[in-house]
């Protein structure tokens, strides 16, 4: 039998990453944050809400239909999210700690919400979708992308389905909740968090910028999920709540993450065939109503209960991703803080179940294959 030859000893994170940085990264690259400018540039002509986040989502996602080859790496990706971490981090203050004594019992709702929307959801891609039952339940779960196609792909789901449901979901969520709080509230998130705030000098941003990587290291070491925004969010907090450090960065940085993130979003949908997207489409779209009347029901009670901003509370439990809710949040000035930290519940809630779940649909795939028929 012929054996595969072992990799170099010295094969390590730089051979790797100069590896793929081949001239198709570049176009790739380049075409997605390109063709997400030119969205940016005219969704912040017409003023449209979140503009710098919209309009490369939409002009990507348009460009994707067209066939066009693009991409954003997930590695990419990961640094914007901690650029968007400090960003939130910098949200807190000595009175979103008082805050904060409300926070639990919020998050306890959010623990409860995350299975009882998945198994909604869940039924309407199994039963009127007709998807099989390992897709429609990872299409279902309101986690990331790609841990979700990988559990749903080991439980013997339609890695596909799951990947274009999944992003179909977060596309839908981004889009509707900036109209939905403009309906509701009148506001236009347009907004960078507190324009009044001032920007962080040299000496801060590096203090802030060694913290915020020393607690993304430990955070992915401890395997904490989101660990690039999250770690970033919580050096920034700290820094920020005791004083340590003061400002922000500068507008334009948040503009230029929001224009990645955006283009990331969109050009996910890149090779996906218009007629396999169209047939997702519809399903995905009143699946994401479900999600949405379902939460805005539970955001109203929750909200009346605790007393608690019903915008802050609708982005909060929203199964959007958590970078996109967070600010939709600092855009209208509705506790990005909060919107991000229970989000930060749900996706560890979601990482504690995942895998158990894939593990039980494969177990249950292998006795039905070994069984008689």
């Amino acid at each position: 039998m012929t054996t595969l030859p072992e990799k170099p000893q010295d094969d390590n994170w730089i051979n790797r990453l100069s590896g793929s940085l081949t001239p198709k990264f570049f176009k790739n690259l380049f075409t997605a944050l390109g063709i997400g400018l030119i969205g940016g540039l005219i969704a912040h002509g017409i003023a449209m809400p979140l503009a710098w986040m919209m309009g490369p989502m939409l002009a990507t996602f348009v460009a994707s239909l067209l066939r066009v080859k693009m991409g954003i790496p997930m590695r990419f990706r990961s640094i914007i999210l901690g650029v968007i971490g400090v960003f939130l981090g910098a949200s807190f203050t000595p009175d979103t700690l008082d805050q904060a004594a409300r926070w639990p019992i919020s998050m306890i709702a959010v623990l409860l919400y995350v299975p009882i929307i998945t198994i909604i959801v869940t039924w309407f891609y199994s039963k009127v979708a007709k998807l099989d039952p390992a897709t429609a339940l990872f299409s279902a779960t309101p986690g990331g992308l790609t841990p979700m196609v990988v559990l749903g792909a080991a439980a013997g789901g339609n890695e596909q389905e799951i990947a274009v449901t999944q992003g179909l979901r977060v596309l839908l969520l981004v889009m509707s909740a900036p109209l939905i709080a403009l309906l509701i509230t009148g506001v236009v998130a347009n907004g960078h968090g507190n324009s009044e705030a001032m920007q962080m000098t040299l000496s801060d941003g590096l203090i802030t910028a060694f913290c915020a990587i020393s607690t993304v290291v430990i955070f992915r070491k401890i395997g904490v999920p989101a660990s690039e925004m999250t770690g970033a969010m919580m050096a920034s907090m700290l820094l920020h709540v005791t004083g340590v450090v003061e400002g922000n960065l500068p507008e334009w940085l948040l503009a230029g993450s929001l224009l990645i993130l955006g283009a990331a979003i969109g050009s996910r949908f890149a090779g996906v065939k218009l007629s396999f997207l169209i047939r997702l489409a519809g399903y995905s779209i009143f699946a994401t109503l479900l999600i949405l009347a379902f939460t805005g029901v539970v955001a109203w009670f929750v909200s009346d209960w605790l007393d608690l901003d019903y915008i802050a509370v609708l982005l909060a439990f929203a199964p959007g991703g958590v970078a996109e809710m967070s600010l939709i949040a600092l855009a209208l000035n509705v506790e990005p803080s909060f919107v991000a930290f229970h989000h930060i519940v749900r996706i560890f809630e979601i990482v504690m179940l995942a895998p158990l779940m894939a593990k039980w649909f494969e177990r249950y795939r292998q006795r039905k294959m070994s069984a008689p028929d």
